[in-house]
């Protein structure tokens, strides 16, 4: 049987699916050095956001075929490292859509409405309403970064709220345009979209075009009672401009979902305008089980070649 190294969980009929096909070991989070120990004798590995797969990693493990990303990004793999070794590299796009798209509005009604403070409020009998005064985001404009498959999904749930949305896109040109405003979206440039926008939000890969993207010349070009949301990946918000801009009231809020050092304390989390949670965009059940569907699919392709040769052998 194929060997399979899984240094994330997945939804648990898939893993049982693959526990049927292929001989797999589950090795949560390892460290560095224990995931090149493990990589030696893997045929195929699967992680989410957590894990790194570096060159070293590959370069450690000559019986492997395929990595699979459960989820959108790549950023975490060498992909360069794979490719000169052969490995193939794929991810499940559009599984979580739907739930990073709606955690992106949650977001953004819990920083506008100041749920979260008003939470911790009642939790310590203080009753003070006047102090949360919120923002509605019917009628105002979503300026959106990015326009995949959660960019649209987003932007969907955005104008159903009564919004506004203006999108920035990579690739922007005539038919891109034409084909966002027969859905009722103007397509701007990103100095365009900042200062136009009452909600920022980022969906976005992390790329060496996308790291830093928002930094402090671009947020100095949004409006004061703005509020930017990021739901992408840490490292495409310059955290510390961001930082600097909350605490002199350049902006009126941020919320995000991904931090560029992940599980390590942020000066952002003194701030009561800020709301954070912890990548947890892809984290429904709906998402993890179409993840975990589409991993076995992928992992199936992958390797079945090399169930081919071994039955022949």
């Amino acid at each position: 049987m194929a060997r399979v190294l899984m240094v994330d969980p997945i939804h648990p009929e898939a893993l049982a699916d693959l526990r049927g096909r292929y001989q797999v070991a589950l090795h949560p989070r390892p460290t560095p050095d224990q995931l090149l120990s493990y990589a030696r004798t893997a045929d195929a590995l699967v992680l989410r956001a957590g894990v790194r797969v570096t060159g070293e990693v590959i370069e450690a493990a000559p019986r492997l075929r395929a990595v699979i990303r459960a989820g959108v990004g790549l950023d975490n793999i060498d992909l360069e490292a794979a490719a000169r070794a052969g490995v193939e590299v794929r991810n499940v796009p559009g599984g979580s859509s739907d739930a990073v798209a709606e955690l992106a509005l949650g977001l953004m009604l819990a920083v506008c409405r100041r749920i979260v403070v008003g939470d911790r409020h009642t939790r310590s009998t203080v009753w003070h309403k006047q102090g949360l005064l919120g923002t509605e985001l019917r009628g105002k404009t979503l300026g959106l970064i990015g326009f995949g498959g959660i960019g649209s999904r987003i932007a969907t749930l955005a104008q159903g709220f009564g919004m506004d949305v203006v999108v920035a896109v990579a690739r922007p040109g005539e038919d891109r345009a034409r084909e966002l405003a027969a859905r009722g979206i103007r397509l701007a440039s990103l100095d365009g979209l900042l200062p136009a926008a009452d909600v920022v939000c980022l969906s976005v890969p992390l790329t060496a075009g996308t790291r830093n993207l928002i930094g402090r010349r671009e947020l100095a070009l949004m409006r004061p009672q703005a509020y930017l949301v990021n739901v992408s990946r840490g490292g495409t918000v310059d955290e510390e401009a961001l930082l600097e801009a909350l605490r002199r009231g350049a902006l009126a809020g941020a919320a995000t979902d991904v931090l560029a050092r992940e599980g390590a304390p942020t000066a952002l989390a003194a701030l009561d305008n800020v709301v954070l949670t912890p990548h947890i965009g892809a984290l429904t059940r709906e998402a993890q089980r179409r993840i975990g569907q589409r991993v076995v699919e992928l992992l199936d392709t992958a390797l079945a070649p090399l169930e081919r040769l071994r039955l022949t052998a």
